[in-house]
């Protein structure tokens, strides 16, 4: 089969790939989508580290087309959406309830064959199944908004607060949409892309700011949606007493931002963050079928393999909203 592989810095092609079996406890996808991420991007350029080689691809959705000895609760024909995250199950992390912090984590796309390939083998613990009324290909956004959903239950929203979000991707047109069903009535958006900040009020922002003129906000929780150093920055200085800044966004390993400790201490400004989405996957896909994050707004162009292996390398036509290829 072909499949998007990553072979190294600045080596990441399509190229022929022995297809997957299914071993103990697995089942095999044929692969209706897979989301492309800003994380394949800088696996790509060396930026983000993960296994070479290795088939990228960590958004997924498929159907169960064949199933491995031990398999018990899945069937052939099953539509499913994959957690890519695998924890080992026995270190202290994973027994005090942070598998996403295991010592030992792998993920799908990082360090194991990814779904930007037509098949694709899962263990059966990892398969949640996609609602009816919800497209497959709409169930490869459940893994980002669990991201989001894990990251929201980590600070504190309440009605009547204000809130801003900077970067307004993917994820940040999910975070509004949260927001707003979390009962948040004032939401700013900030973004340099007037489309982003477009898209922003229709999905429920009460005001979009420019990247530049984002200097006089201040508010009770600003979301660092976007990995930009700058931006967290400026988000943590919006805040209001007792405020509280969620870094999201996935930052250059080699950035460094100044803190001022006098103000965490005076203002009782909290700085949280947070990392994947463990135990949300299921929630995040009742969102997605409920409309209460609406996937048509989120998911943009589909693309053949090639097209996807040029958007990850940042070449070829530039590409709308959330980009996925199909099979």
């Amino acid at each position: 089969m072909q499949a998007l592989v990553f072979s190294g810095f600045d080596h990441t092609a399509v190229r022929d790939w022995p297809e997957p079996s299914a071993g103990q406890g697995e089942v095999i996808l044929r692969v209706a989508a897979a989301g492309l991420c800003g994380t394949d991007r800088h696996i790509a350029d060396g930026s983000y580290t993960a296994r070479s080689p290795v088939v990228l691809g960590h958004e997924v959705a498929g159907i169960v087309i064949a199933t491995g000895t031990g398999v018990k609760r899945l069937q052939i024909g099953d539509r499913v959406s994959v957690d890519p995250n695998l924890s080992c199950g026995a270190c202290a992390y994973c027994h005090s309830g942070r598998p996403h912090l295991c010592e030992q984590l792998a993920s799908f796309g990082v360090t194991r064959d990814g779904g930007l390939a037509p098949y694709m083998a899962v263990p059966e613990s990892q398969c949640h199944r996609i609602p009816d009324g919800l497209a497959t290909e709409a169930a490869i956004l459940a893994e980002p908004l669990s991201c989001v959903v894990h990251a929201l239950d980590r600070v504190h929203v309440w009605s009547g607060m204000t809130a801003a979000v900077w970067g307004l991707g993917t994820a940040g047109i999910m975070m509004i949409q949260c927001l707003r069903a979390l009962g948040v009535t004032s939401i700013t958006g900030v973004s340099h892309r007037a489309e982003h900040r477009e898209k922003a009020l229709r999905v429920g922002a009460t005001a979009v700011l420019a990247t530049d003129s984002a200097s006089g906000l201040f508010v009770d929780l600003a979301v660092e949606a976007s990995g930009s150093l700058s931006a967290f920055e400026s988000a943590l200085g919006s805040l209001r007493k007792g405020g509280e800044l969620l870094v999201y966004g996935v930052a250059n390993p080699e950035d460094a931002a100044s803190v001022h400790p006098q103000r965490l201490f005076r203002d009782e400004i909290s700085i949280v963050s947070s990392f994947v989405g463990p135990y949300t996957m299921d929630r995040a896909l009742h969102l997605l079928a409920a409309g209460t994050v609406d996937p048509s707004v989120v998911l943009g162009d589909a693309v053949t393999l090639r097209e996807a292996a040029d958007w990850v390398v940042k070449s070829g036509p530039s590409r709308n909203a959330k980009v996925y290829a199909v099979f």
